[in-house]
This record gives structure tokens, C-alpha cells and sequence, in this order.
């Protein structure tokens, strides 16, 4: 497999051992009108601590991937998912979040 290979460079032994739970979805929305395809992936991913595990991976992959050549980044966002609350405990979803270490 080359050393530039996106699949190569985005497994957890190229990054620390990082891992993410990834999965990306397809769309095509037709033509734009000047007859370009509207097309891409929408790619959604889940960590536990982004500036841990998701930054440094796709800083490697902004360096060094070869699929580069070939996709265009349009956007992206991180949001906080607090974890649920036990049936019986007491707390709201997302107290996680606000709690002091």
C-alpha cells in the first residue's frame, strides 16, 4: 500500500493509536446549472476528545494524503453529545459537561 494512501494514513497505527467512530454519506443533488455535478460526502465522526484524537488525524491527512488531489473541503463543525442520564439517577443529560474536574 503507498505511503501516501489515505486508508494508510488514517489508521490508528499512522496516529498515535487514535481511533474514531466514523461513516460517510453519499449525496447527489443533480447539476448546478453550468452542467457540474452536486455531488459529495457528507462525513460524520464521533470521539471522545477531538483535539486528542480527530485534529491531529486529519492534520496528517491534510499534510500527506494523495486523495487531496482529487476532493474539495466545504465545511465542518464540532458538537458536544452529552451521554444519557440511569433510570433512577439523579442529574439532567449533559451535567457531564458542566461539572468542574
Amino acid at each position: 500500500m503507498p505511503a501516501d494512501a489515505h486508508v494508510r494514513l488514517a489508521h490508528p497505527a499512522h496516529n498515535s493509536g487514535s481511533r474514531i467512530l466514523r461513516r460517510g454519506y453519499n449525496f447527489a443533488d443533480g447539476s448546478d446549472g453550468v452542467g457540474h455535478l452536486d455531488a459529495g460526502l457528507f462525513f460524520i465522526a464521533f470521539t471522545r476528545d477531538p483535539a486528542k484524537h480527530f485534529i491531529p488525524l486529519q492534520n496528517n491527512l491534510a499534510r500527506h494524503d494523495v486523495l487531496n488531489e482529487y476532493i474539495q473541503h466545504t465545511g465542518s463543525a464540532i458538537f458536544a453529545v452529552p451521554r444519557g442520564v440511569l433510570s433512577g439517577a439523579s442529574g439532567f443529560v449533559g451535567d457531564a459537561l458542566f461539572a468542574e474536574a
